[in-house]
């Protein structure tokens, strides 16, 4: 089953970046950028990766290449599909509405720690500058109001162009549900 969540995240994450895409295209400089994220739901097995290669080439164009690396049963890889299943994601529970956050990710480099940001639907508490896989981060607690015992923790990158948020983290009644880190992120 966390083979669908981690699936259909990572699909929706193709398919549109969902809204919470941090770069654009332009951003990325000329050479290949490489974006590695691990991801882990509850019960799930070994966690599963997601790549992303994006590369800037002259004349305004790119190669974007994506490998989804996922382990399981023949039965957890084989419904998956082609288009797997988002509505599972929000069936489930795993899906957050994260749509409050984009003005900040639009605005994180503006964002100080200790601040706390009230949003439509919920709060944003900014507690860290910190470095995941190389990149500066401002981390910080979303809370929707409509779930209160659910808290998202979200990694913005300030430095370097990152396709989607470097850290999000689920934590349900103080229980990790779901986990979405950069893992590796390597520059041209």
């Amino acid at each position: 089953m966390t083979k669908w969540i981690t699936f259909a995240f990572m699909l929706v994450f193709v398919w549109g970046g969902l809204a919470l895409a941090q770069s654009t295209l332009t951003d990325f400089p000329l050479g290949i950028t490489s974006m590695t994220w691990t991801t882990r739901g509850t019960g799930s097995a070994p966690p599963q990766e997601l790549t992303l290669r994006v590369e800037g080439k002259p004349d305004n164009l790119y190669r974007i290449e994506l490998l989804v690396a996922a382990e399981g049963t023949a039965t957890d890889l084989g419904t998956l599909g082609f288009l797997g299943s988002a509505l599972f994601v929000q069936a489930s529970g795993a899906m957050i509405d994260l749509s409050a956050l984009q003005v900040l990710i639009r605005r994180r480099d503006t964002l100080k720690v200790g601040e706390q940001y009230a949003l439509p639907g919920g709060t944003f508490h900014a507690q860290a500058q910190t470095d995941i896989s190389g990149v500066a981060c401002l981390v910080g607690e979303y809370q929707a109001v409509d779930r209160p015992n659910t808290v998202t923790e979200i990694g913005f990158a300030l430095t370097d162009p990152v396709y989607f948020l470097p850290l999000m983290r689920v934590r349900d009644g103080g229980k990790v549900t779901f986990e979405m880190v950069l893992a590796a992120y390597r520059r041209p």
